[in-house]
C-alpha cells in the first residue's frame, strides 16, 4: 500500500494534487484515546492536524493544502453509541453516515432528516463541518438544525462539548473564555476543520412521516418567473417535502425536459395554495419517481462530445436575487463561454435553506451547476476561472457555494474563526485561513 492510497481516498473536489512529501502520517484511529495521541504527536512535532470523514465534500479542505501535516480518518470512529427514541435523539461517533444511523433507527420508524445526495459516504462529522444539507433542508434545516452537540478535542490536548446554548469543559477557565466569546454551534458548523477534531455528537431524530404527499411539476418562462414563484412559496412557508429546480440543461441532456421548472413532492393540503402560486402539473407516483431520476442523472451524464466537469459547484440565489436568477445565470453563462466553458447543466433544491457567514439563514435555491470544459485548460487556468465566479456572485448577490463554500471568501466566517482560534489553537487545518489559500488552491488544483 502506498502513502497516496491511504492519503487521498475519496476527495470529489477538483483540489486533488498533493505533495506527499508533506504529509507525515496518515491515521486510522478507532477511539477518543488513539485520536488524543495523534494530536498530542503532531502537536509535538509542530504539524498540522487534517481531518477527514467521507471525503465527499467539495471544498477540497480534507486535503490539508499544502502544510506539513499528518492526516486523520475518522471513518472507524464509526459506533452508533445508543438511540433514545423518547428523547428524540441518538449519540455517534463522528465516523457514521446518515445512511448508517438511519438503517438502526428505520426499523423503529424514526429518521436523522439531513439527506445529501452523498448520504451513503458522508460522515456527520464531516456533515456539520461543511453544514450540509440536502433537497429537504426547506422543511428540515441544515446539519446544524439537526444536531444537538458536538464533542471537540482541540489542538491544547482539552476536550470540549459545543452545543446551541455554549461550550462545557472541565476546564473552567478556557469554559470561561470561549463562553465569554460567545462560541456555539454555528461556529463549528461550515468550519471546514479548523477548530479541532469532532470525536462524538447527539443528532436530532424524528418519527418518520406518514402524511400522503403529491407530486407536480411546475414549468417556467424564464428563470426569473422560476425566482419569483419560489420567493412566494418561501413567503407563505409552503412545506415542500423535495423541491428540486432545473434551471437549465445543455441540448445532449435536454431530453424530454423544458426547463426551467421545478419538481415537486408536497402535503395534499397545501395544494391550493401552491396552484395559486404557478401553473402545477399533478404527477402520479411513478411519474415523480422518473422525474426525480432524470434530474439525478444530470450531473453524471457527459456530452456527446468532451466530459463535463463541477468547476463551481454551488450558487446560493435568496432574496432580491431570486428576481434577477435569468439575469444572473445569464452573466454566469457568459462568464464561463468567456474561458471556453460551455454551459452543461444547472440544478439544485429548491426551496432551500442554508446559513450565511453570520450564522443568518438565507431561503431560496442552491443551484449547482456543471459545465462541458475545454480539453487544453490546466489546473490553474480553471482556477482562475473559479475565482472569477467568486467575485462575479459577491457582484449578484450570490453566496458562492453555500454548503462548501471557501471561508477565505467570507470574511465573517474567515475573522470569527481567527477570533475562536486565538483561543482553542491553531493546529487544525492551517491552510484554510492562510492569506495565500487561494495561491494554495490553485497549485492543487
Amino acid at each position: 500500500m502506498k502513502l497516496r492510497d491511504v492519503a487521498i481516498g475519496a476527495n470529489a473536489s477538483i483540489y486533488y494534487k498533493l505533495d506527499f512529501k508533506r504529509i507525515k502520517g496518515v491515521f486510522y484511529p478507532r477511539t477518543t484515546g488513539e485520536l488524543s495521541q495523534v494530536i498530542k504527536m503532531a502537536s509535538e512535532k509542530g504539524l498540522d492536524i487534517t481531518m477527514k470523514g467521507g471525503g465527499s465534500g467539495l471544498s477540497g479542505a480534507c486535503t490539508g493544502g499544502d502544510s506539513e501535516r499528518v492526516m486523520v480518518s475518522t471513518l472507524q470512529m464509526n459506533d452508533i453509541i445508543s438511540v433514545n427514541l423518547k428523547g428524540g435523539y441518538a449519540d455517534v461517533e463522528t465516523g457514521v453516515t446518515p445512511d448508517e444511523l438511519n438503517a438502526r433507527i428505520g426499523v423503529d420508524g424514526y429518521k436523522f432528516w439531513v439527506a445529501p445526495s452523498s448520504r451513503d459516504i458522508a460522515t456527520v462529522g464531516g456533515l456539520i463541518s461543511t453544514d450540509g444539507g440536502g433537497n429537504d433542508a426547506w422543511v428540515n434545516g441544515t446539519m446544524r438544525d439537526n444536531t444537538i452537540w458536538v464533542k471537540m478535542l482541540l489542538s491544547t490536548g482539552d476536550e470540549i462539548t459545543v452545543s446551541h446554548e455554549g461550550v462545557r469543559a472541565d476546564d473552567s477557565e478556557l469554559e470561561a473564555r470561549l463562553n465569554e466569546i460567545g462560541m456555539n454551534l454555528g461556529d463549528v458548523a461550515s468550519a471546514h476543520g479548523t477548530l479541532g477534531a469532532i470525536t462524538k455528537m447527539r443528532l436530532k431524530i424524528k418519527p418518520i412521516d406518514g402524511q400522503r404527499l403529491r407530486g407536480g411539476i411546475a414549468e417556467f418562462e424564464d428563470a426569473n418567473a422560476l425566482g419569483n414563484a419560489l420567493a412566494k412559496m418561501i413567503d407563505k412557508q409552503i412545506p415542500i417535502a423535495y423541491g428540486e429546480s432545473i434551471v437549465y440543461a445543455h441540448p445532449h441532456i435536454k431530453s424530454i425536459l423544458n426547463p426551467p421548472l421545478l419538481i415537486l413532492e408536497y402535503p395534499e393540503a397545501s395544494h391550493d395554495v401552491l396552484s395559486d402560486i404557478t401553473n402545477m402539473r399533478q404527477l402520479s407516483r411513478n411519474e415523480t419517481d422518473a422525474m426525480k431520476a432524470i434530474r439525478l442523472q444530470l450531473p453524471k451524464r457527459n456530452p456527446n462530445e468532451g466530459v463535463q466537469i463541477a468547476l463551481f459547484e454551488g450558487y446560493g440565489f435568496h432574496d432580491q436575487s431570486l428576481a434577477r436568477l435569468q439575469e444572473a445565470v445569464d452573466r454566469i453563462h457568459a462568464l464561463l463561454m468567456e474561458n471556453e466553458f460551455v454551459p452543461f447543466a444547472q440544478y439544485g433544491h429548491a426551496p432551500s435553506k442554508w446559513y450565511l457567514g453570520d450564522n443568518t439563514p438565507a431561503y431560496g435555491i442552491i443551484m449547482h451547476s456543471r459545465e462541458i470544459q475545454p480539453a487544453d485548460k490546466s489546473g490553474i487556468e480553471k482556477f482562475k476561472v473559479v475565482k472569477q465566479i467568486v467575485n462575479l456572485c459577491k457582484e449578484l448577490d450570490i453566496t458562492p457555494k453555500p454548503e462548501h463554500k471557501w471561508i477565505f471568501s467570507d470574511k465573517t466566517k474567515l475573522d470569527r474563526l481567527r477570533e475562536l482560534r486565538s483561543v482553542v489553537g491553531t493546529r487544525f487545518n492551517s491552510f484554510v485561513l492562510d492569506p495565500n489559500c487561494d495561491r494554495i488552491l490553485e497549485a492543487m488544483a
